[in-house]
């Protein structure tokens, strides 16, 4: 890269971080201002209602921070896009409004060339996303499913698990199941044949899962084979395992379905090792949305350069309001196409399709530049 390069690659970097930073910090004081009643009474029953007001606003910010921390890598996942294009027409807006892009003309250098630099750090941080969502997002999403009155809990609060089904057709349900621990309360499996009838039953005390051979451990754990013929039940024997497909992430998407785009390359796969699973399709759409999305923001990165990059001088407010009017729509449409099922075509086609469709319009907007 020049110096001209590095010059405007630092500057759009230091206007992204600027603007992220304002966007979050707006986000999560807002957020903070209407839950504070939540705060205030994960305080009190810390510190109790005799402690001070000072002294209880202080443990409530402490927990309103432990909420909010981890939300700032959901947040670049989600709009990192977005405020990149932001920033890049706020540095490009600054190169126009003092005639920097008439003299980088002067010396003979096309704004085609200019743009260069932006898909630079475009790219960069769509490497960082990458890492972001195989680094970060899979470690913090039990914080992340967390809502404001559990902020004081490493984790997302126990749930009951309702008759659920898994690859084979075999039925789980448990009174509880809590995510951070990994394990079942008063579990009862029930294994059927094609026609849906019973043939075997499974009930325990409590189960924690196993890794190593994908099943639950059984703690006082019974079983009985159901007699074909209807006529009655063999005697309950001892059962200390039972293999089954859903596991502890498998229960949680079907409880809370955005664990998904949470997900690791190396988790997806594991699960995808049941390929007749429920969660297959959304599983392998997280897959490919990944980096399908670093392209996408790349390309209304490139359509939307061409607002600002003019070799004459025009308004400020009214280029930004036809790039507004323009990339929001656009962004938002071949996002939602993304992670919507689109039933006439595959999931790898339909994650893609946007990317397919706007690759010729940014190809046809660079050409468009007046240079």
């Amino acid at each position: 890269m020049t110096r001209l390069d590095r010059h405007i690659a630092g500057r759009v970097l230091l206007n992204f971080v600027l603007l992220f930073t304002a966007l979050y910090l707006f986000a999560a004081t807002v957020d903070i201002i209407l839950n504070l009643d939540e705060f205030m009474k994960i305080a009190e029953d810390e510190v109790g209602t005799d402690a001070t007001w000072i002294r209880r606003l202080g443990v409530a910010m402490l927990y309103a921070a432990n909420y909010h921390l981890p939300q700032f890598f959901q947040f670049y996942a989600w709009l990192y896009g977005l405020v990149f294009m932001g920033a890049a027409a706020f540095t490009l807006a600054q190169m126009s409004r003092y005639r920097e892009l008439v003299a980088v003309m002067a010396i003979g250098m096309s704004l085609r060339r200019v743009a260069m630099p932006f898909l630079v750090v475009g790219l960069m941080l769509g490497g960082l996303q990458i890492l972001n969502q195989e680094i970060m997002l899979p470690r913090l999403a039990p914080l992340l499913l967390r809502t404001h009155q559990h902020a004081k809990q490493g984790s997302v609060d126990a749930f009951p698990v309702k008759f659920t089904d898994d690859a084979n057709g075999t039925l789980l349900q448990a009174a509880s199941f809590d995510p951070g621990t990994e394990t079942l309360t008063r579990p009862t499996l029930i294994e059927r044949d094609v026609a849906g009838r019973t043939t075997r039953r499974w009930w325990a005390a409590t189960a924690t899962w196993n890794t190593q051979v994908k099943g639950w451990d059984l703690v006082e754990g019974r079983t009985v084979e159901i007699a074909s013929d209807s006529r009655g039940s063999t005697t309950p024997k001892t059962a200390i395992l039972v293999k089954t497909d859903l596991s502890p992430m498998r229960l949680t998407m079907r409880r809370y379905g955005q664990v998904a785009s949470m997900l690791s390359l190396s988790q997806i796969n594991r699960m995808l090792q049941w390929p007749d699973a429920r969660e297959s399709e959304a599983l392998r759409r997280s897959a490919v949305s990944r980096f399908a999305i670093v392209a996408l923001n790349l390309l209304i990165l490139v359509i939307g350069l061409p607002f600002f990059l003019d070799r004459l001088p025009g308004s400020l407010f009214t280029r930004a309001v036809r790039c507004a009017v323009i990339i929001l729509p656009l962004y938002f449409t071949a996002a939602g196409m993304m992670l919507v099922p689109l039933g006439f075509v595959g999931v790898l086609v339909g994650v893609l399709l946007p990317v397919l469709l706007l690759l010729p319009v940014a190809m046809m907007r660079v050409g468009l530049i007046r240079t």
